[in-house]
């Protein structure tokens, strides 16, 4: 169950009990529930979607509320800041999110202490009650919105296609609703949470409306979620937390602790589904999403067209802020489940909703998505930041005083429910110094605090991302990724079948500058795709994809694309938008090809995938050297560099004159990245040149000496 929550806490082991004024009471319910199926379409379409909130109260709370609030209006109107606008701004127009209220508050039966889930008993032991919380609650929301003569179930059940609610082609169950207490007990839902991406039915309620096809139309648990909310901004924030899960999204938060040393701030305000539903600080609306539930969003550019794999080395790799159409989000892969993604967030960027952060520059997440993992977990997180401010064993920065780049924990992780913990240990929620700015922050890699290792291993991984610096809107880095460890072989696709081009069409002309490319075609809702297709001038090969996640249909890709290991060499995988039409026409004189997914099968989205290597990616020098760090200094500073060919190397360091005042042999090096420590004891103070010799001779750079 993914639930929104703003605390969590855990008191032992809980036990299930049932009284009997329970059992007697669900007799009661069981002439409603119990009986019927639930929908079968899960997810459903709910791309475009129609939310209907109700508005609810406890039995004798808040006795002159009889209406919605005030500010209800301001939910769905589609002004900045509004849920409308917050999916098309984060999805690029891709969700289509439309809503409104009833105008009446609800009075459930009973008061809050009903609804509860839980009672700590004489023993001190946390009980479970069964059929309470959620279940009860959701289960008497929906009676008094069946007895309701103004409530027309028919209008709510509308994921058809012709766009006309209970017309014949929906599911007979309610799309999507919210119910929204104006306060919760706790352990209503779990403990203080305020949403749960479902509704509390355990079975589907049939209600008294019929659709005209003479069906009973239906609610059950994926019809919609619960969001407890106080005001418009914890309105807002609630429902696009729990509509998002229904997207794709995940909770990044970290919602299960026993002491304060296992607690975290999660991802903290750097994302929604973290402590960011109410914005940054708790302030001014929601947070934008992180790079990895943007990606489980279909959310990088329009349907993830925006996302990038990155291989082997590359220079000067420029990427705009996320919010804008051209924001690319790199993805670099370390192991079979384990990879990178780089994001550039602008709290001046084309992102409204991250005008609030406290810093801009790039982010650098770190993803596992081992079988079982999530952010719950602390020393394997699904989804973690590699805070640029460092991991420390003993504190947060700037009061840590005992390095770890490997398993220190960082301002986030040191965080904690328990205030005094964090402050002692100077936890936080997300700053200004998570971002690599490209100003005191500019290096990650395997002898940087915090470093590239392996969570699985704690081995090195051989990433190397430096020189990272902003020019102008973009931010810049360069990159060296070693080739990907042997992956696990790929399922093989249900069918596989060729075709061939019965004609010449022109029309198909304007795809063949891509070779070796690969489209993948979706036929519903959804960011997995159905099948891939490859072209060539007169041949076309269909596969069909029984993949669940987007991990094994990158691996298939690879693997289309990557031939062997020295493919990898200095390549990108790119993404293009294709419209439904182009590709259609590209593909209207294949014999048969239309035939092989049966009728009925209307392709959604088209996604074109091509590897760019050699002289197609981004230029590369034959020799790399990055800027000393630090710089100015007195004693030593570091000096990294990447070979992209083998051979003898030695760094120069020039004075101001063009005289050379120190030469260090490297010797023999292989390809790839490298460092070394200079130390200045032979160097006086003043502004010195260096640059490297080898194969080639790269850039000249400059360092300042000061004693």
């Amino acid at each position: 169950m993914l639930i929104t929550t703003f605390l969590f806490v855990c008191f032992g082991t809980v036990l299930n009990v049932q009284s009997e004024q329970n059992t007697s009471e669900n007799k009661e319910m069981g002439e409603y529930i119990g009986k019927n199926t639930y929908s079968l379409d899960w997810p459903r379409n709910l791309n475009p979607v129609h939310i209907v909130v109700v508005f609810t109260k406890f039995k004798g709370e808040a006795p002159g509320d009889s209406l919605a609030p005030y500010w209800a209006d301001s939910m769905f109107d589609g002004t900045i800041g509004s849920v409308p606008h917050f999916f098309d701004s984060i999805s690029f127009g891709q969700y289509n999110v439309t809503g409104e209220y009833l105008p009446k508050m609800y009075e459930v039966p009973h008061d809050s202490s009903y609804y509860v889930e839980t009672y700590t008993d004489d023993r001190g032991i946390v009980r479970r009650v069964e059929d309470r919380g959620t279940i009860a609650y959701s289960y008497d929301v929906v009676k008094l919105l069946d007895e309701d003569p103004n409530v027309d179930f028919n209008l709510f059940d509308n994921e058809g296609k012709d766009g006309k609610p209970s017309s014949g082609d929906d599911d007979g169950f309610v799309d999507y609703l919210v119910f929204m207490p104006r306060s919760r007990p706790y352990d209503f839902i779990q403990q203080l949470a305020t949403g749960v991406m479902y509704l509390g039915l355990k079975d589907s309620y049939r209600t008294q409306d019929r659709n005209k096809a003479g069906q009973y139309i239906q609610v059950d648990k994926t019809s919609g979620s619960i969001s407890v909310a106080w005001n418009l901004n914890s309105a807002i924030g609630t429902i696009v937390a729990e509509l998002s899960h229904a997207y794709g999204a995940v909770d990044l938060m970290d919602k299960v602790y026993v002491d304060p040393t296992n607690d975290s701030a999660g991802i903290g305000f750097w994302g929604l589904l973290g402590q960011g539903a109410l914005g940054w600080n708790g302030q001014n609306g929601p947070v934008g999403p992180c790079a990895y539930n943007r990606l489980l969003m279909n959310s990088i550019g329009y349907n993830n067209n925006n996302l990038v794999d990155l291989y082997g080395i590359h220079q000067g790799i420029r990427m705009k802020d996320v919010g804008h159409p051209d924001g690319k989000i790199y993805r670099i892969w370390i192991n079979s489940k384990e990879y990178y993604l780089l994001e550039y967030r602008s709290n001046s960027g084309g992102n409204y909703y991250d005008r609030n952060i406290p810093e801009s520059g790039l982010l650098i997440w770190h993803i596992d998505e081992t079988s079982g993992n999530t952010n719950s977990t602390e020393l394997m997180k699904q989804c973690d930041l590699e805070c640029a401010d460092g991991r420390y064993l003993d504190k947060g920065y700037p009061l840590g005083e005992r390095p770890d780049p490997l398993k220190g924990g960082d301002n986030l992780d040191f965080w904690a429910h328990n205030y005094s913990y964090t402050q002692v240990h100077n936890g936080n929620q997300g700053d200004a110094t998570d971002v690599f700015d490209g100003v005191k922050y500019r290096s990650f890699g395997s002898e940087t605090n915090p470093n590239s290792y392996m969570s699985q291993t704690n081995r090195p991984s051989g990433i190397e991302i430096f020189n990272i610096h902003k020019e102008g809107d973009e931010m810049v880095f360069d990159c060296y990724i070693p080739p990907i460890p042997e992956r696990s072989p790929v399922e093989a696709p249900r069918i596989g079948m060729a075709f061939q081009r019965s004609s010449t069409n022109s029309s198909y002309e304007k795809f063949l500058n891509w070779e070796r490319n690969v489209y993948l075609i979706n036929f519903g809702f959804g960011h997995i795709p159905n099948a891939v297709v490859s072209v060539t001038k007169d041949s076309l090969m269909v596969n069909t994809l029984d993949f669940s996640v987007s991990y094994d249909t990158q691996k298939y890709v690879e693997k289309f694309l990557l031939n062997n290991s020295s493919d990898q060499s200095n390549t990108q995988i790119v993404r293009r938008y294709v419209s439904v039409e182009d590709f259609n026409n590209m593909i209207d004189d294949f014999n048969g090809y239309k035939d092989i997914f049966g009728t009925g099968q209307t392709i959604a989205w088209v996604q074109q995938i091509k590897a760019l290597s050699g002289s197609d990616a981004l230029p590369v020098l034959p020799i790399t050297v990055g800027n000393a760090y630090p710089n100015p200094f007195n004693n030593q500073t570091t000096i990294s560099y990447i070979l992209s060919d083998a051979g003898i190397t030695a760094l120069e360091v020039y004075n101001v004159l063009g005289q050379r005042v120190l030469l260090i042999d490297r010797g023999f090096e292989q390809p790839g990245y490298h460092s070394l420590r200079l130390n200045s004891s032979q160097l006086s103070s003043g502004i010195y040149l260096y640059r490297l010799r080898g194969s080639d001779i790269s850039h000249t750079k400059k360092f300042t000496v000061i004693k």
